[in-house]
C-alpha cells in the first residue's frame, strides 16, 4: 500500500522554532480543517471570552447584537480574521492592517461603553487561550498534545501577536506569560476565576451553541450537538453562563469519538493547500453562493433562538429573554450594522 503523504510534521522536524514560529505556526494551524471543525472551533473558543460581566455586555448590549441578528455573519469575518492572522503572521503587513482595524472597532464601542476594554488580562487571556486551545483539545479527545516544538512556537507566535493589540485608550499589553507551560497556569487562574453570572452571559454562549447545531444538526438530533459543546466545554464557562454540564456518558464517549475521527483522517494524505487558500480559490459564483447561504441562516436564526430560549422557565422575569419574547419580528429581520466598512476592514471576506 502507498503511504500517506505526511509533508507538514515532516516540514516542522526541518525549522527551527525560535525563528520559524511563523511556519510553524501556519503549517499546525491552517491545514485539515473543513466547515464543521472550523464552526466547531468558533463556538468552543469564543465562549470563553466573554465569561466576565463587561465582556457579555458589550457583546450582548441591550438587543442581542451580531450574536442574535448576524450569528453566521458574526462568524464568517471572525474566522476570516483568524485565518489571515495564522497563515500570514504577525509580522505581515496583512495581519497588521486586519488587527488595526479590530482595535479601532474596540475604540469605537468603547467610547459607548467606557472602562469595558481597559482589562489588560482579558486580552492576554485571548492571546494566551489560542496559543494554547489544539494543545488542551487534542488531550481531552484522548490524543497526544502538541510537539515540543510546536509548543515553543506557539508561544513565541502569540507574543508576538499580542504586541500588535492595546487595550482601552491604546495602552499596550503587558505581563505575556514566558512559557507554554506559563500560559496554561496563565489561563487555568483566568478560567477559576470567580465570577458573576449575568443573563447576558447565557444569552451570548446559548447563541454560539446554537448557531452551530442549528447549522450541522437535524432538529432531532439538536440535543447531540449540544452535549457535544458540552462535552467539550471549559466547567468553569458553562457554570458561569448557567448551561447545564454534559451528561456523564456523553462526556466520557463524544470527546473520545470525535478523537477517533481525526485520528483516523491523520492517516490520509495532508492537504496541499491551507484552509484559507481554499477560499481564496473559491469562483466569484462559490463565494456569492456561501455567503447567500449565510445570510439565509441569519435571516432564520432569530425566530428559531427565541422560540429555543426566549421563554426559559430558569429566567422568567429577566429583561433580555423578555425583550426577545416580545420582539420576534425585529429579530426576524437581517441588520445593517452601522459599522460595516470598520467591520469589514477588521475581518475582510476571504
Amino acid at each position: 500500500m502507498t503511504q500517506p503523504n505526511k509533508w507538514i510534521m515532516k516540514r516542522i522536524d526541518e525549522l527551527d522554532p525560535y525563528t520559524d514560529y511563523v511556519e510553524i505556526w501556519r503549517l499546525s494551524s491552517s491545514y485539515g480543517h473543513n466547515e464543521f471543525m472550523s464552526n466547531l472551533a468558533y463556538a468552543l473558543t469564543f465562549q470563553n471570552f466573554i465569561v466576565t460581566e463587561w465582556g457579555s455586555e458589550v457583546i450582548w448590549r441591550d438587543d442581542g447584537g451580531k450574536v442574535l441578528e448576524r450569528p453566521f455573519g458574526r462568524l464568517d469575518q471572525t474566522t476570516a480574521a483568524n485565518y489571515i492572522w495564522w497563515f500570514y503572521g504577525p509580522h505581515d503587513e496583512r495581519t497588521r492592517k486586519s488587527v488595526d482595524a479590530i482595535n479601532r472597532l474596540h475604540a469605537h464601542w468603547a467610547k459607548a461603553y467606557p472602562g469595558r476594554f481597559s482589562y489588560n488580562d482579558d486580552y492576554v487571556y485571548v492571546a494566551a487561550y489560542t496559543a494554547i486551545a489544539g494543545h488542551r483539545m487534542r488531550l481531552s479527545m484522548g490524543l497526544p498534545g502538541i510537539t515540543e516544538k510546536e509548543k515553543i512556537a506557539a508561544h513565541i507566535f502569540w507574543g508576538e501577536m499580542a504586541k500588535l493589540f492595546v487595550a482601552e485608550n491604546n495602552t499596550p499589553l503587558h505581563g505575556y506569560p514566558e512559557s507554554f507551560d506559563a500560559l496554561i497556569a496563565f489561563c487555568e487562574a483566568y478560567e477559576q476565576t470567580p465570577r458573576p453570572k449575568p443573563e447576558r452571559t447565557n444569552l451570548i454562549v446559548a447563541a454560539f451553541h446554537e448557531q452551530f447545531v442549528m447549522r450541522f444538526f437535524p432538529k432531532e438530533l439538536h440535543w447531540l450537538g449540544h452535549q457535544l459543546l458540552r462535552a467539550l466545554s471549559l466547567p468553569s464557562t458553562l457554570a458561569t453562563a448557567q448551561i447545564d454540564p454534559p451528561e456523564a456518558e456523553a462526556s466520557a464517549l463524544l470527546p473520545r469519538l470525535l478523537g477517533y475521527i481525526l485520528s483516523h483522517q491523520a492517516q490520509e494524505d495532508d492537504p496541499d493547500i491551507s484552509f484559507l487558500e481554499s477560499y481564496q480559490n473559491m469562483t466569484p459564483e462559490e463565494k456569492v453562493e456561501r455567503r447567500q447561504e449565510m445570510r439565509k441562516l441569519d435571516h432564520a436564526f432569530g425566530p428559531h433562538f427565541i422560540e429555543a430560549y426566549g421563554h426559559d422557565p430558569k429566567f422568567a422575569g429577566c429583561p433580555f429573554h423578555a425583550m426577545m419574547a416580545s420582539k420576534p419580528d425585529v429579530l426576524s429581520k437581517p441588520s445593517v450594522s452601522d459599522l460595516k466598512s470598520i467591520e469589514e476592514a477588521a475581518a475582510p471576506h476571504i
